[in-house]
């Protein structure tokens, strides 16, 4: 009979997660997987068919947490406005998760209709003004460039937003386009 594993699936995925959260999704390998759970690589391989399976795992974990944070509210700020700037801050505060769903071409692009946040995105977006969904899809995705390009300088260190700057720039994008799309009907 085989010895029983010291450590549980969930200890390796745990580990997993901590390792990409830390460090990035290139860092995980079986050896630095194990060493991080403070096994050898045979549990890794008990447990899971494979690094791909381990990569998979993190990433709907990370999912998980992206979703969870992109829906926290803040007090005295409209919804729309949370969201983008909960994305900003997803970027800066989980940078190699938002680098692992969004930038590293393993997990397709935020944005797109397929991602299970944009229909979120676009029904705050349709209470709040009371526009069709299609003029919501619209504002969605101008409002998402400009959400995720900044993600994306702040995940890559290459600018710094503050709360309140990304607050009155999102006011600007979404006034302009929501302006745009009321002289468009015109």
């Amino acid at each position: 009979m085989a010895p029983r594993p010291k450590v549980s699936r969930e200890d390796i995925s745990d580990a997993a997660f901590r390792l990409v959260r830390r460090e990035g999704i290139d860092r995980l390998t079986a050896k630095a997987l194990a060493a991080e759970a403070g096994c050898s690589t045979q549990p890794v391989f008990w447990y899971f068919s494979g690094m791909a399976e381990v990569e998979e795992e993190v990433t709907v974990r990370a999912k998980a947490l992206f979703a969870e944070r992109l829906r926290r509210t803040r007090e005295g700020v409209n919804p729309f406005k949370t969201v983008g700037l909960n994305y900003i801050g997803f970027a800066k505060e989980e940078t190699n998760l938002f680098k692992l769903l969004y930038m590293s071409g393993r997990t397709g692009s935020p944005g797109l209709p397929e991602d299970e946040n944009v229909p979120f995105a676009v029904d705050v977006i349709v209470r709040e003004k009371g526009i069709s969904e299609k003029d919501a899809l619209r504002v969605f995705r101008e409002l998402w460039l400009f959400s995720h390009g900044s993600a994306t300088m702040v995940a890559t260190q290459t600018a710094s937003f503050n709360d309140d700057d990304v607050e009155s720039m999102l006011t600007d994008v979404y006034s302009g386009v929501l302006m745009k799309i009321r002289s468009e009907k015109e």
